[in-house]
This record gives C-alpha cells, sequence and structure tokens, in this order.
C-alpha cells in the first residue's frame, strides 16, 4: 500500500497524463470542438487528442489531480453543436469512427435542421463524444471538478492572463477551426426547444442564455 502511494508520485505519463501536464504542473480537460486542438498545439502535445472526463483523472491519479492547476474551455452550446456538425460532415480527423459518424449523418439528414429533426437526441450526444454535453466533462457527482472554466467566446482576449498566472505558454495557435463564413442557419421554435432541452444543463451551469430566449 505505502510503495502503491509512492508510485502515484512519481510523474509517470500513465493514460491518460501526458508529459506536458507534469511540465506545466496543469491538467486541460479536452471538451471537443472548443479550440482544444489549439491549447495542445500550443503546449507542445502532438501525440494525439483524449477526450476524457475530469473524474477519470482524478481515478488514475488523485496524487496529481489534486496538486495540479486543471482548467477547461467552455462553449455556447449551440454554436459548439453546429461546429461538430460541420466537422462531422467534412470528415472529423479522417479515423474510422469519424468516417462512420460522417456516413450516418449524410445517409439521415441533408442540413443541419433536419440533422436536429432526425439524428440528434438524448442516445445520439451521450454516444458521440463530439457532441456529448459540456458538464460531463467537468462535474462529478453534481461538483465542478476543475479550477478554472474558461470560455471560448473570450479566449483570446482572457488566455495571455491565465497563461502568464500558471506560468504556461501565452501565444494561441489556431489550429482545426471550422468552416469560415459558415453561419447557423435560422432554426424554427422545435429545433430550437429541441437543442435547449438536450444541452440545458450546459446553459444553465454555465450560464449562457438561449438564442430564442432573448
Amino acid at each position: 500500500m505505502k510503495f502503491n502511494r509512492l508510485l502515484k508520485r512519481l510523474p509517470f505519463c500513465v493514460y491518460p497524463y501526458k508529459p506536458y501536464m507534469h511540465k506545466y504542473k496543469c491538467i486541460f480537460i479536452h471538451i471537443p470542438k472548443n479550440a482544444g486542438s489549439s491549447i495542445m498545439k500550443m503546449l507542445g502535445d502532438s501525440k494525439g487528442r483524449f477526450h476524457v472526463e475530469s473524474g477519470y483523472y482524478k481515478q488514475v491519479n488523485d496524487f496529481f489531480y489534486s496538486r495540479y492547476h486543471t482548467f477547461a474551455i467552455v462553449r455556447e452550446p449551440l454554436d459548439r453543436l453546429f461546429s461538430a456538425y460541420q466537422y462531422s460532415c467534412n470528415g472529423g480527423n479522417k479515423s474510422v469512427e469519424d468516417l462512420v459518424l460522417a456516413k450516418l449523418i449524410k445517409n439521415n439528414s441533408t442540413d443541419f435542421l433536419s440533422f436536429i429533426d432526425n439524428i440528434l437526441d438524448m442516445h445520439f450526444i451521450m454516444e458521440q463524444p463530439l457532441f456529448k454535453p459540456q458538464y460531463l466533462y467537468v462535474y462529478e457527482r453534481g461538483v465542478m471538478n476543475v479550477d478554472t472554466i474558461l470560455y471560448f467566446e473570450s479566449l483570446e482576449k482572457n488566455w495571455s492572463s491565465f497563461a502568464e498566472i500558471h506560468n504556461l505558454p501565452t501565444q494561441l495557435i489556431q489550429t482545426n477551426r471550422s468552416l469560415l463564413g459558415e453561419k447557423i442557419p435560422i432554426l424554427k421554435n422545435r429545433h430550437y426547444e429541441k437543442v435547449k432541452q438536450l444541452y440545458l444543463p450546459d446553459y444553465q451551469l454555465f450560464k449562457y442564455k438561449f438564442i430564442n430566449d432573448c
């Protein structure tokens, strides 16, 4: 037992821990479609993305999880949903899983609105990491499980000061951006309501105002 406790204090990169986490003494909880690729590149991580919930980091090694600064980026849910939809339609990262997802979407919908009508439901968003509600990555048993939440919408403005405090690189590198010029199409009330109900905890916990309520 004592040996196991000692072993946990050695900076091994046992999944999902990565070398940059020990280098910077921070843990980035990578929520898909929230500028995570830019953060990983800036931190010098080129070993692939881990979309892992915060609780799993804690379970694997609570010693480092309690001592390193943990942070995540969240995004307005409808904006993130549209970004994930675009990314998926274009084959994602071209992995087998992403190509299968692209085929599923294209075979069952013709645009973003029909995607919401025909595909988007609770089963789908819980099965697909790109569409999974954001709160599930950073909340555990109803309690916030990370030290800092940054907002996608103000990331460029706030990153530098956050990075200076935690001795991280201050220059963001933009990668994997959504298609330029593409805007969320105008949804009908049924689409707004469906998105709102499916992602209600994200709206409430991260204090986003739902577009159709403005």
